[in-house]
């Protein structure tokens, strides 16, 4: 997790920057879409092209089921950006942009029993205090970007508007663990085809997942 810290530190420190300095803040940015809501600084290096960096923060509960199980799962994403926008064309805001995304995003579900039993195996069990399984999935810290977008290319005062439609790519890390009690419970066989099955079956479900969108839309202020 410290490392996950440290990669994040990278894009809120641009950001800083990008803030805080009157002579190279070109341009502040508040956004919204599939990394949540965020907030970002962008400066011109050249006539057609631009330096950006964003910082996003979401979080949900929902359910979901492996190896028949039922779990309760906190998701939140944290992520940061670097990216360098290249405009083709001198009078449009249309641009390409290409650059790394720092990953603090986590999937973190805890088993959650149907009507106070387990089912494994073809068999029921009574769940009791302390026995659970853990299922969690953490992407890499470092994923390269490649989008497209509109914006951040106004060259008067005043707000702007800008669209980015992209991909980032990474493969999600999947782990499967059970509590000492719930081990104790089924037994050491019996809880290594347990733990064996829901790694499988949660990697089958987020392997797809390695190519990641990003859709993001929002409004600027150019100083």
């Amino acid at each position: 997790m410290g490392t996950k810290k440290s990669n994040l530190r990278w894009p809120i420190l641009l950001l800083i920057g990008f803030l805080s300095s009157s002579s190279d803040a070109q341009e502040v940015f508040l956004q919204g879409g599939t990394q949540g809501v965020g907030i970002g600084g962008a400066i011109a290096i050249a006539s057609m092209a631009g330096i950006r960096a964003d910082f996003n923060a979401f979080s949900l509960h929902h359910d979901f089921t492996i190896a028949g199980i039922r779990y309760k799962d906190d998701l939140d994403l944290r992520q940061g950006g670097v990216y360098l926008d290249l405009f083709p064309f001198r009078d449009s805001g249309f641009r390409i942009a290409v650059g790394a995304r720092f990953n603090g995003d986590q999937l973190t579900g805890t088993s959650t029993p149907t009507n106070g039993t387990y089912f494994f195996d073809g068999r029921t069990y009574r769940a009791r205090p302390g026995e659970y399984a853990v299922a969690e999935v953490r992407y890499p810290t470092v994923m390269p970007y490649l989008g497209i977008g509109y914006g951040h290319h106004q060259v008067t005062k005043g707000f702007g508007f800008f669209a980015d439609l992209g991909v980032a790519y990474g493969v999600p890390n999947a782990s499967y663990t059970l509590s000492p009690k719930l081990i104790q419970m089924a037994g050491p066989a019996m809880s290594q085809q347990i733990a064996s099955q829901g790694l499988s079956e949660l990697q089958a479900k987020v392997s797809p997942y390695r190519w990641y969108p990003v859709v993001q839309i929002g409004v600027s202020y150019h100083f």
